[in-house]
């Protein structure tokens, strides 16, 4: 398993990408490209720091399960929360995975690796240590905050093979370069030695020779100018280009290159020796170094999706089960009370003031979602610009200087200025939300044309591959979607002249190909339905067509959201709980689409009040309006009815929001305020506690002061004592004529020393006295007795 890991490595083309290849069918596979997916994972790579992690990233793919794709989910956001809340430093600058994997391949075939294939294993060793102390740095910081999301990654790096004595042996052998150290083994300095010493000689010889010194096909020799009397004496090795330069060998040189070609193959052999003994340690660990490269590049992936969803300021969704199936208008008398006790008994609990959450209440709930791509685009020429002004100040201040001027000159240079700032940035896509109630299975987008029905299909299509995936989608969170098992889609126009397809054919043979692999759990995505033919066939084909996806199993979906123009599939919604509307808004006043999707509201026709402020003859709008008749005219004012009274509601709902964000904001400084009164209040405990420790400590060392004070006195007082009486021994003895004797001990008070009397002269009174070798004289007066 470990040798087949190696080569799916080595070979950077067939990484584990195309095992997830397995499960996607055609269509699925056609659905990617139709939603440029592959554009996406190219915006992710790029936060990918390693060659095979950003392989990886640019090839990914959906995942077949689940549970699959909740564990991704997990690691992108235990690896945020590492690097945003407890600052670990995840650098995987200098780990050479390509060429480690390379190695590692070469190795476990029985192949000699080069010095430069074990400095690439060495970076991987060195570079997974670090990134293993990382991790466990920041682990302990959030064991004492009681945190237990970083174990995805935590238990994959807690008995990572670091394997430092391989990683010290490869640095110490060889350079960086990749040439092996002198010091790697005796034979290698030896036949080092003996290289240089050879060449040494040669060069002496050659520099007696006219010419440059250099070498050509392993052997010193000189370059001499050509010349028309021939080459020197010699052996001719070769010529330069154009045959201007001669290479040539001096007899005198001629075995003192043989005996280098000698020392140089001694040279190679030793460091062969060298190479393959690493090359054997490398082997023997190849599994255990597959597992850290595989390692290394998975926390490298989770790293790049979780860096790209702060870069997007994205959210981990959250992946919830599928709703039970709905059902048609006009069931069983026993589901429609069963229907109407459940409303009641949900009214009855919003009115006890337990109102439920409002993303409890949708399956699907991605709220201020933006377009991935576009978003992408246009964060990348923002930063792309400000690289650009920083690099280039002065068309700044020419702008500022122009709009403080207000001058001509200044417009001008102004407007140079902006030139020279390159085109304008991509603008910001408009976030949509989108929200699907359990009941609901099929959602019908309509209205004009430019208006954002093609982007909403995509940015839905392209959030839900991204949960299957594990990364952050560009919406506000709280964000929820089941996993659907596929993601299918019909966007666009394909026409083919040689099929001899229409536009209207190309979507039927799309249709066709997707509901062949569509179920109960997957997502659908139709373009324009009921387009290309005539609109009475097209919207009664595009009815049944939905009818049929609605109803699940095999050829139909779990949700369908398709954009068309034709008015008659709105009506759907009145005849089957399961159908829900959609449009996009249209800004009359701007006579432009706003790019918002507004939900429960079909789209209407603009046409005829954008031809009366384009000027249209009033008589002709009006004709135009009495051939649709009242009932449309109706139908349209109570859109525009809806439409406002939804602006009114989301006008509330973000002032609701906002005033929610300023309670919050509020809670929080007050929280904020309270740890401040707390901090300071330890702050004050502490320091009373270290002025009692202070003055505990000057009083101790006072007292220790006096303590020391006492006892000298006490000692000064019994020296005192002891010098009075020996005075009045002293006295005493010189009173009575006292002599010592011959041999008697005696102590002299000057030197604190006892000697024993080694003579005495009585007539003087003069003493000799002696302690082991030290001898003097003294008189009676200057000793005691003892």
């Amino acid at each position: 398993m470990g040798e087949s890991k190696a080569r799916a490595v080595a070979e950077a083309e067939t990484d584990w990408a195309s095992f997830e290849e397995d499960h996607l069918g055609p269509a699925a596979k056609a659905t990617l490209q139709l939603l440029e997916w592959g554009r996406l994972c190219s915006q992710v790579a790029a936060f990918a720091q390693t060659t095979l992690g950003q392989r990886a990233t640019a090839a990914l793919l959906p995942l077949p399960s689940q549970g699959a794709a909740e564990r991704a989910l997990q690691e992108t956001a235990a690896v945020d929360v590492l690097e945003s809340q407890f600052a670990a430093d995840l650098d995987f600058g200098g780990i050479q995975t390509a060429q480690a994997g390379q190695a590692l391949a070469r190795a476990s075939r029985g192949g000699l690796l080069s010095g430069a294939g074990l400095q690439a294993v060495a970076s991987l060793l060195l570079g997974a240590a670090k990134l293993q102390r990382a991790i466990k740095v920041a682990a302990r910081e959030a064991e004492s905050t009681g945190y237990q999301g970083l174990a995805p990654v935590t238990s994959a790096f807690k008995d990572i093979a670091t394997l430092p004595e391989l990683a010290g042996a490869i640095g110490s052998t060889i350079e960086e370069s990749g040439s092996v150290r002198e010091s790697a083994s005796e034979e290698v300095r030896r036949a080092r030695g003996r290289v240089r010493t050879i060449e040494g000689r040669l060069r002496g010889i050659l520099k007696g020779h006219h010419g440059e010194i250099t070498e050509q096909s392993g052997r010193l020799c000189v370059a001499v100018p050509a010349s028309p009397d021939g080459p020197p004496k010699g052996i001719l090795l070769g010529s330069g280009p154009g045959g201007s330069t001669w290479y040539v060998e001096p007899p005198a040189a001629v075995p003192l290159n043989n005996e280098l070609a000698a020392a140089r193959g001694e040279l190679y052999g030793a460091e062969e020796t060298v190479l393959w003994r690493l090359t054997g340690e490398i082997s023997d660990a190849r599994y255990a170094l597959q597992d850290t490269l595989d390692k290394v590049v998975w926390l490298d992936c989770a790293a790049a999706r979780a860096r790209y969803g702060r870069w997007v300021g994205g959210t981990l969704p959250t992946l919830c089960p599928f709703p039970k199936t709905g059902r048609a208008r006009g069931g069983s008398r026993a589901a429609a009370q069963q229907a109407e006790q459940a409303q009641q008994a949900q009214q009855a609990q919003q009115e006890g003031g337990e109102e439920q959450d409002d993303a409890d209440r949708h399956w699907v709930y991605l709220r201020r979602l933006r377009h991935p791509l576009l978003l992408g685009d246009h964060l990348a020429a923002k930063e792309q610009a400000e690289r650009e002004s920083r690099r280039t100040p002065a068309s700044a201040v020419l702008r500022r200087r122009a709009a403080a001027e207000g001058s001509a000159m200044g417009a001008a240079s102004s407007g140079a200025a902006a030139s020279e700032a390159g085109p304008a940035l991509p603008p910001d896509p408009q976030p949509i939300d989108v929200t699907v109630r359990p009941q609901t299975r099929a959602v019908i987008i309509t209205g004009p044309n430019t208006g954002g029905k093609t982007a909403s299909l995509k940015a839905l299509g392209l959030a839900a591959l991204a949960a299957r995936c594990g990364l952050p989608v560009p919406a506000a969170a709280p964000a929820k979607l089941p996993c659907f098992d596929a993601v299918l889609a019909d966007i666009g126009d394909e026409q083919s002249l040689n099929a001899s397809l229409s536009t209207f054919s190309g979507h039927l043979r799309r249709i066709g190909a997707l509901r062949a692999e569509s179920g109960s759990r997957s997502l659908v995505l139709l373009d324009e339905v009921g387009t290309g033919t005539d609109p009475s066939e097209g919207s009664a084909l595009g009815i049944a067509l939905l009818r049929a996806l609605v109803r699940g199993g095999p050829g139909g979906a779990g949700l369908t959201v398709a954009s068309t123009h034709h008015g008659a599939l709105t009506a759907l919604k009145y005849e089957d709980e399961r159908f829900e509307n959609a449009s996009v808004e249209f800004d009359e006043a701007a006579l432009a689409p706003t790019y918002r999707l507004l939900w429960g509201i079909p789209g209407r026709s603009n046409a005829l009040n954008i031809a009366q402020r384009l000027g249209l003859d009033r008589a002709v709008v009006d004709a135009a309006r009495a051939k649709l008749g009242d009932a449309a005219a109706q139908v349209n004012a109570t859109i525009g009815e809806l439409e406002a009274l939804r602006r009114r509601s989301e006008s509330d709902e973000e002032a609701a929001d906002a005033a929610h964000k300023s309670a919050a904001a509020a809670a929080g400084q007050g929280r904020r305020l309270r740890l401040q009164i707390a901090e300071l209040e330890a702050a004050q405990q502490l320091q009373r506690a270290e002025a009692v420790s202070s003055a505990a400590s000057a009083a101790l060392t006072e007292l220790k002061m006096l303590e020391r004070s006492q006892r000298a006195a006490e000692a000064e007082t019994a020296a005192a004592a002891e010098a009075a009486a020996a005075a009045k021994r002293d006295a005493a003895l010189a009173a009575s004529g006292w002599l010592p004797a011959v041999g008697e001990t005696v102590f002299v008070p000057k030197l604190g020393k006892r000697f024993k009397v080694a003579s005495v002269n009585a007539a003087s009174g003069q003493l000799q006295l002696q302690a082991g070798k030290l001898k003097l004289k003294a008189t009676v007066d200057e000793v005691r007795a003892e």
